[in-house]
């Protein structure tokens, strides 16, 4: 490939970063750019420019995410934490069991939702449930701490 065709991958790649969600491609096209620059000076073989473009995207994926991980803000405080993960928000919060347990399953009314809870055999409608996990992003793992006296 010719200087101008990595410059053009390169380019492209950028602008579709524009289109795609996330910040992936951005990485790609930088390192496009960079094997344009190294296909100016030297003449490299395909398999060369091709291993070139492999480890300028390495470089410069390792060093996106440790710039983007910074910007994010990797180490934010504990309120923000789980902004875009509302199941995880839950976890050590204390709900009250709205349906009886069917199949290790049961239901718990957070808020104006409705939320699975996968608890122990034997949970009832009106159990006080501490919520200690969450699977698959949207069951709770919870755990009975009603008082029963019998």
């Amino acid at each position: 490939m010719t200087y101008m065709e990595w410059f053009t991958l390169g380019l492209l790649l950028v602008l579709l970063e524009l289109f795609v969600p996330g910040v992936f491609l951005i990485w790609f096209g930088l390192a496009a750019f960079a094997s344009g620059v190294v296909a100016v000076y030297f003449e490299p073989t395909f398999i060369e420019q091709a291993l070139i473009f492999c480890g300028f995207s390495a470089v410069f994926l390792l060093l996106g995410w440790l710039i983007y991980g910074k910007l994010t803000g990797r180490n934010m405080p504990e309120e923000y934490r789980h902004l875009n993960d509302p199941a995880g928000a839950l976890v050590g919060k204390t709900f009250i069991l709205i349906e009886d347990e069917a199949d290790g399953r049961s239901k718990a009314k957070v808020g104006d939702t409705v939320w699975i809870i996968k608890c122990k055999d034997g949970a009832q409608k009106g159990d006080k449930v501490k919520i200690t996990g969450v699977i698959d992003g949207v069951i709770l793992k919870g755990e009975d701490i009603t008082d029963k006296k019998d």
